[in-house]
């Protein structure tokens, strides 16, 4: 054979490698890359993310088509190295085993590993450069991929909710996500699955007032209270609320003539309808019935009991006497008495980890046990299963005080 005829079969051997060095590179590029990723791509109208999120949109006709590609490229590989190595070597036995010697190696550390490794560090990069060659023989097989792709189930969700809730926290573990972003994230999240009937505030624990009262009588109310809007009771049933801004400037009268209707939501209801209900009726307060066909209320919800299932506690200047105070969605501090279990169910805190015996005892009790001191110091801290810092913010010489714990959530 004529020697400008062997450089030209090499040239061809080293372009059928680089074409499935590319191919490889970019089925890990089009797994790896995210959709999130390419709509900030068509955001920011980056080069080449029209073709990227086409073939995104198209990824089994896409990926159909690096497969088929580079089948052919790689068998092809293996076949001209056969040819020019049977130029060189008469015997075919040997021919096939110097071929796989020679052609394994290369195909499997520069058509797979290495490009593979670059595309899944550096997707969009990668797709950037390649995604043009991909687009050509995506055309040249477009007759061949089409059908398959039809065949194929098309899959409409991205990420589940509980995918997300599981991305927010690996985020917040890489220091992507502050740990207050990925909580309010998550509670974010939670605000379309959690229902009224796991936050509202029961009938026995609600103060009301008597239909018929006096606004001198309802005014003390609003004065011993410190609400500013209190439920109106009507044979065992709540009717209505009256505003502390509509009758405080009165001395005489009675309430009937001031009480304001207010929504009904039922108790299995998401917090998200409730909210939007309260807010489409310019209502802070809401009743809360048994189902949606009932009329029984069995208590009353408002929007700072929705808002703080996202924020956390929310407080006011006569809220003194809390034993545990949530300053964020990861800050909380408690007064060294409180029982530990109580701590730990108010902070959403798991206790799988914990002894049952110790969740009885007060925080006091258990941080000495677990500090193996006598007296809690301050500054003194514990972390407990390296997710929740206790520190201690102030310490007492007598009995009848207590320690000031601040508790963060790591």
């Amino acid at each position: 054979m004529e020697l400008y005829l062997k450089i030209i079969f090499l040239v061809i051997l080293f372009i059928l490698f680089v074409l499935s060095s590319i191919f490889s590179g970019c089925e890990t590029a089009y797994t790896s890359i995210s959709p999130a990723k390419v709509q900030q791509m068509i955001n920011n109208k980056e080069s080449g993310h029209k073709i990227i999120s086409r073939h995104i949109k198209k990824y089994n006709q896409t990926l159909s088509t690096i497969l088929i590609a580079n089948n052919i490229v790689n068998i092809s590989a293996s076949a001209l190295t056969s040819f020019l190595l049977s130029l060189i070597i008469t015997n075919h036995g040997t021919v096939a085993i110097v071929a796989t010697v020679v052609v394994t190696p290369i195909i499997v550390i520069f058509g797979e590993i290495l490009p593979k490794i670059f595309a899944k560090q550096k997707p969009i990069l990668f797709l950037k450069i390649f995604g043009y060659i991909i687009e050509i023989f995506y055309w040249l097989f477009f007759v061949f991929t089409y059908p398959l792709n039809k065949l194929s189930k098309k899959v409409y969700v991205t990420n589940s909710e509980n995918e997300i809730k599981t991305m927010l926290s690996m985020a917040k573990e890489e220091g992507v996500l502050e740990t207050h972003e990925s909580i309010l994230a998550q509670k974010a999240l939670d605000l379309d699955s959690s229902k009224i009937s796991q936050h509202y505030i029961r009938l026995k624990d609600v103060d009301s007032i008597p239909f018929r009262s006096s606004i001198k009588k309802a005014n003390a109310m609003f004065k011993e209270t410190n609400y500013s809007r209190i439920p109106v009771e009507q044979n065992g049933n709540l009717v209505g609320i009256i505003m502390l801004k509509d009758i405080f400037h009165l001395n005489s009268g009675n309430i009937a003539s001031y009480i304001k209707r207010v929504p009904q939501i039922s108790a299995n209801s998401l917090l998200s309808i409730g909210l939007e209900k309260l807010r489409t009726s310019r209502s802070q307060m809401a009743f809360v019935t048994e189902n949606n066909t009932s009329d029984k209320i069995i208590g009353i919800i408002t929007i700072e009991d929705i808002i703080e299932e996202l924020v956390g506690e929310i407080y006011d200047e006569y809220d003194t006497d809390e034993e545990i105070y949530e300053i964020s969605l990861q800050k909380a501090q408690a007064k060294s008495n409180v029982a530990v279990k109580s701590v730990f169910k108010q902070l959403e805190i798991n206790t799988s980890q914990m002894d049952d015996e110790n969740l009885d005892l007060s925080l006091r009790e258990w941080l000495l046990k677990e500090l193996h001191v006598a007296k809690l110091r301050k500054n003194s801290s514990f972390t407990f299963n390296d997710a929740v810092k206790f520190k201690v913010l102030s310490s007492s010489n007598k009995i009848t005080e207590h320690e000031l714990i601040e508790i963060n959530i790591l």
